[in-house]
């Protein structure tokens, strides 16, 4: 990690993504300990803050992103981390279940795959090194207070939310990246100079790709679901039952 080229270039699975994942990983539980030691009126000013600090992020790096001019094949905020950074905001605030379950299950299933396959060339050196591990760190980690703290419990009807609002957002990113040539979340065909991530290359030429990445997240959805449902069958099982009269 000491040698010049780290600072400049990002290499997968190498030392400095293990320190990356490693802070992430402390930043992202952080916001949570606070939040159950507090008491209610000072846990709902905590959240309120994590929720303007996600707005307050997303609106900076929008407008970083794009300072230069905006390419609409890759500056529209319409990248599913993008999307899931408003529903931060929305969950945390109003408590709409909807958002809540977007939420849950587009970090558990996707904004994870950022910090395990970052799709991330440049070092600490460049700005977009730390924009890139922020943005996803700053979703972790409200996705993670909604568990924590404020009880979320995802169930079979939060995945058919999360499976209707992930319906909503293709149904939107499909004719963008059709008509833009764009790659938004990485259904597209785009142009060959817009980079696509090699674990989605890997997965075939267009459209099979896209096919197989909404497959995979489908079923990323249920695999991020089921720990909670088999934890709740085996509590109930545990429940003493009353004697019979």
């Amino acid at each position: 990690m000491g040698a010049p080229g780290a600072w400049t270039v990002f290499v997968p699975y190498g030392e400095l993504h293990a320190l990356a994942v490693a802070v992430c990983a402390l930043l992202i539980a952080a916001p949570a300990r606070l939040g159950r030691a507090l008491r209610a009126d000072r846990e709902a000013t905590l959240r309120r803050m994590l929720a303007a600090l996600a707005v307050g992020y997303w609106l900076a790096y929008n407008i970083w992103w794009n300072w230069n001019g905006i390419d609409l094949r890759t500056g529209l905020p319409l990248q599913l981390c993008d999307v899931n950074g408003l529903m931060v905001p929305l969950a945390l605030v109003t408590g709409w279940r909807w958002a809540r379950a977007a939420l849950y299950f587009w970090t558990a299933a996707l904004t994870l795959q950022a910090f395990i396959q970052p799709a991330l060339a440049a070092g600490p050196a460049a700005l977009v090194f730390w924009a890139f591990w922020t943005a996803h760190t700053v979703i972790a980690a409200c996705a993670v207070y909604d568990l924590a703290v404020l009880g979320f419990r995802p169930g079979w009807s939060d995945l058919a939310r999360a499976l209707i609002v992930s319906a909503l957002y293709l149904a939107l990113v499909v004719p963008v990246n059709a008509l833009l040539g764009s790659d938004y979340g990485f259904v597209g065909n785009p142009a060959s100079d817009i980079q696509v991530p090699l674990f989605v290359l890997m997965l075939g030429p267009w459209p099979q790709r896209a096919i197989i990445l909404i497959v995979l997240a489908a079923l990323g959805f249920v695999v991020v679901l089921l720990p909670w449902r088999i934890f709740a069958a085996r509590s109930a099982d545990a429940r003493p039952t009353a004697d019979p009269a």
